[in-house]
């Protein structure tokens, strides 16, 4: 009866000391940052599975002192060891969890223990061993989310947690932590008939007993890491610093892809100046499904965009936020990204393709898409674009924030448009700026009075009406003019 007791007494220490991640991550602030990411990964084919070494350093932003580093990996790959900078061992955590807000989404979640606490404005470096299997998420509800490691097509990034990131179990605490910003080295192995692609510089490619090597370095600032891996072709324009990875049955609209890159980039380049330290750009083709990404250095453009000259509008879209200004709210409501995006994808459409209907046509396609999510989802017509981040709506900026920039566009007047873009982006293109500052911004460059389009359009819902009436485009541009 007494040895139980003592059995029992053990077993309850024992949770003491090693307790389960049970606390609300939703009330968690995630304020470390990346600094610098050196990421080593050996793909083994056979086996279907990564092999990943990295090291990384974080600091301490804040005024508060972290006694923790939180990480997130897929599920199926787990930590073997973690070290300090000097690589001593560290203790560490890892568990299976849901993220609280998407509970379809499982992830590995690491919590590392620091001997020391970090105070503000210190760093730290730590050494990751991982390894295991990547499926992706599309089962799961992420549905572009579909990497994996199979030798005609491979695919790690950020999205799919691939590899090591700062976070939390929690969409929500992770995306008001806002991006990273971190300089990397990436060395990734692979069968020599294979070909790593990445929108860094390639600095070393070395083949030993049938395996390349590749190691690439970052041109500017990183918020995340893209490792697309399949038998690419590649061109190159030397003079522009441009460069396409394509599969190879796709060769011949490279070459295509790469003169709407060029004219493209010319066009934005005259409407909103030069884009900040431009060091050349590159595309990486993906798989159809995949999703189009649009980083620093890069675009990951689906096979579709490749396939049909209709679907440049998708380039152009992408091409398009190396004109962003980083977005500094808490929870970016993406109006000055995505709905911008997709208005200017349609109006370079327009200069470069022939298609001097493109962008009307465009307003009239998503006006359908609006009114078809709003009764798949009645909450989509209640709330104003301005709390599309608050509301986790994001998704319809790409539609109804489209609509608001094609009436801004006519109510200002395509010169006064384009000016106040480009403006905004040449003054806050360093420092980023919130959606307020850019509403404000595009107030003070135009003689036109917008207190109605925004009245209706980003702080009320009044716009959800007219849409869903299908009130004609004309009439409501008339509207807002007057």
């Amino acid at each position: 009866m007494h040895k139980k007791k003592g059995c029992l007494l053990s077993i309850f220490i024992l949770i003491l000391t090693y307790p389960s991640f049970s606390q609300q991550f939703s009330s968690k602030t995630l304020v470390l940052k990346t600094t610098l990411y050196d990421l080593d990964v050996k793909v083994d084919y056979a086996a279907k599975k990564i092999f990943g070494r990295c090291r990384l350093t974080v600091q301490n932003p804040s005024d508060e002192v972290i006694s923790e580093i939180p990480l997130l990996l897929y599920r199926l790959l787990k930590v073997k060891a973690i070290t300090d900078g000097q690589g001593m061992t560290m203790p560490y955590q890892q568990e299976v969890l849901s993220l609280e807000d998407w509970e379809e989404i499982q992830v590995n979640y690491i919590e590392v223990r620091l001997p020391k606490p970090l105070a503000s404005g210190q760093s730290k470096t730590i050494g990751i061993v991982y390894e295991g299997f990547l499926f992706g998420y599309s089962n799961e509800g992420w549905t572009y989310v579909k990497d994996h490691i199979d030798q005609e097509f491979t695919f790690m990034r950020m999205d799919g947690y691939g590899y090591p990131v700062i976070g939390y179990p929690s969409e929500k605490v992770n995306r008001r932590a806002g991006l990273q910003d971190y300089d990397y080295t990436l060395s990734v192995t692979v069968p020599e008939n294979l070909v790593v692609a990445n929108g860094g510089k390639l600095v070393e490619k070395s083949t030993i007993d049938g395996q390349t090597t590749y190691i690439y370095t970052n041109g500017k600032k990183a918020w995340r890491l893209d490792i697309p891996i399949a038998p690419y072709g590649i061109i190159v324009d030397k003079e522009n610093n441009l460069k396409i990875f394509h599969f190879p049955q796709d060769k011949d609209k490279a070459g295509m892809i790469l003169e709407a890159m060029k004219k493209s980039l010319q066009l934005y380049t005259n409407w909103f100046g030069q884009a900040n330290n431009f060091q050349g750009f590159t595309i990486i083709e993906v798989p159809e499904g995949y999703g189009s990404q649009t980083d620093v250095t890069s675009i990951l453009q689906t096979a579709d965009a490749f396939q049909k000259p209709d679907n440049l509008t998708a380039l152009y879209h992408e091409i398009s936020h190396i004109w962003n200004v980083r977005d500094n709210d808490p929870l970016p409501d993406r109006l000055e990204s995505e709905g911008l995006a997709m208005f200017l994808q349609y109006l370079v459409q327009e200069r470069l393709d022939n298609k001097p209907d493109a962008v009307k046509k465009g307003y009239e396609r998503l006006s359908e898409s609006f009114r078809q999510q709003c009764k798949r989802y009645p909450k989509s017509k209640d709330v104003p674009i301005i709390e599309y981040g608050n509301e986790g709506l994001t998704d319809l900026s790409y539609t109804k924030g489209m609509l608001f920039f094609y009436l801004l566009y006519h109510v200002m007047g395509e010169d006064d448009f384009l000016e106040a873009i480009g403006s905004f982006y040449q003054k806050y293109k360093q420092t980023g700026a919130t959606s307020e500052e850019f509403l404000n911004h595009v107030k003070q460059h135009t003689e036109k009075n917008l207190d109605r389009l925004y009245k209706e359009w980003i702080y009320g819902t009044e716009s959800s009406r007219l849409i869903l009436e299908k009130v004609p485009v004309e009439d409501l541009i008339q509207r807002y003019r007057q």
